[in-house]
């Protein structure tokens, strides 16, 4: 009897347990109604920011290398060995200062002869320049004789004038028998002898002329010889100047006023002139009062830089520390193999603080715009179309979207050109899905 009883309760448990799971079930079915409490838990809790008016600046930060000035690399023109040197790495030269001497005995000898070349042609021109003088003399004289000549013909034509008269009266008083015929051979043979005193003149002056020209031509032709002599001495003079400029540069001198900072070069070293492409320079000079910080900056900032810009350089050898100064120069052309243009910037270097061929990082200043309506860059959404929105809060709490106009854009912050006025309630980043005319609530 006991097990029959037991197995009919075990029934009736089960049968009543199915019954009470079939009524929940068909309770869990019903929609439930959402309690005003239900509704107010579903508003998004939203953090919100006011747009800011502040100074704007857009900036380019690249690595920069500190470079002298100037620097010169000093070769020898002249073959020599180093006789002495003045300068050491590290020492600060002058302008012209001597950093070596070289000896070059060949080019001493060369100079000598030519100085003695030059003494030589300067004794021929002395002579040349007698010779010219004695052919002027001597064209005096020849002109002086021809005026002789001329008053001899002159005395003698009145002469033959004054015998002709004779001649003519002489004859009138043989006509007239007056005097003997003979009187009348006399003066005839006497007005014969003027004629030929005359024709004998006549012909000196003649010899004059032409010994005046033979002076005038010698004169010309020691004039020349004089004018031979000084141009091979301005030749040779030329030549000294030469054979002196090539021995100056037995003399290194420093080209600008600054620093050694390499000397490859001692005392009793050959130094030869041939060029080659390993051939290091016997000094290196560099003027690092001011240096020069290179900058290359990418495409896509090159054509906002301008010459002007602020520049803030950091060191890392130099930690805590800041150079300002501005670009001075702009290559003004990309490099086509890094698609990056060259930048210089000058900074003073009085103290000798930067040292060429360091290594930093410089902040160009491309873009300022003042007083400008600046909001973080994670506030400002984009749809498909690209443009660029944000969700304003309304006084009661009611997103609106608002399409806004960009401007500067320094990586971090962006310039809203409009239509904000700065006062606007603005939804900051948020992973919530957000709709225009949504109800919010504001952290």
């Amino acid at each position: 009897m006991r097990p029959a009883l037991y197995f009919l309760l075990i029934l009736s448990i089960g049968v009543l347990t199915i019954a009470g799971t079939g009524c929940s079930s068909g309770t869990t079915a019903a929609s439930p109604v959402p309690s005003d409490t239900d509704k107010a838990e579903a508003v998004v809790s939203l953090k919100v920011i006011l747009p800011q008016r502040t100074t704007l600046k857009r900036t380019t930060t690249q690595p920069a290398t500190v470079h002298p000035n100037y620097q010169a690399k000093i070769y020898a023109k002249v073959t020599g060995y180093l006789q002495q040197f003045h300068a050491d790495i590290g020492q600060k030269v002058k302008k012209n200062d001597v950093l070596a001497v070289l000896s070059v005995p060949e080019m001493e000898k060369a100079i000598e002869s030519q100085q003695k070349t030059l003494e030589r042609l300067g004794a021929e021109e002395d002579r040349a320049k007698t010779f010219v003088e004695l052919a002027r003399a001597n064209v005096e004289a020849a002109r002086a004789a021809v005026e002789q000549a001329r008053a001899e013909v002159a005395k003698a034509d009145a002469q033959v004038a004054a015998d002709s008269a004779e001649h003519t009266r002489i004859g009138e008083l043989v006509s007239s028998k007056s005097v003997a015929d003979r009187l009348l051979d006399e003066v005839s043979k006497k007005c014969a002898s003027s004629q030929a005193a005359k024709a004998a003149a006549q012909a000196g002056v003649l010899m004059a002329n032409a010994q005046l020209h033979v002076s005038e031509a010698k004169l010309k032709t020691a004039q020349a010889d004089l004018q031979i002599a000084q141009v091979e001495i301005e030749v040779a003079c030329k030549k000294l100047d030469e054979l002196d400029t090539m021995n100056a540069y037995a003399k290194l001198r420093a080209p600008f006023d600054g620093v050694v900072t390499q000397r490859h070069i001692d005392l009793g070293d050959l130094v030869r002139t041939t060029e080659t492409a390993s051939r290091q320079p016997l000094f290196t000079i560099a003027q690092t009062d001011t240096v020069r910080v290179r900058v290359m900056v990418p495409e896509k900032d090159a054509p906002l830089v301008n010459e002007g810009d602020v520049a803030v350089l950091k060191m890392q050898s130099l930690p805590g520390r800041t150079f300002e100064g501005k670009v001075s120069r702009i290559s003004g052309s990309l490099d086509e193999s890094t698609r990056t243009m060259l930048v210089e910037i000058d900074l003073p270097n009085n103290q000798g603080e930067l040292l060429p061929g360091m290594f930093g990082e410089a902040t160009i200043v491309l873009e300022e715009k003042k007083d400008a309506v600046v909001l973080p860059a994670k506030a400002v959404r984009h749809d498909e179309q690209g443009r660029s929105f944000v969700y304003v809060v309304s006084a009661d709490n009611v997103l609106r979207k608002t399409e806004v106009t960009l401007g500067l854009d320094n990586g971090t912050d962006l310039e809203i050109v409009s239509p904000l006025e700065g006062s606007e309630r603005i939804v900051d980043a948020t992973l919530a899905t957000l709709k225009d005319g949504q109800h919010v609530a504001v952290q």
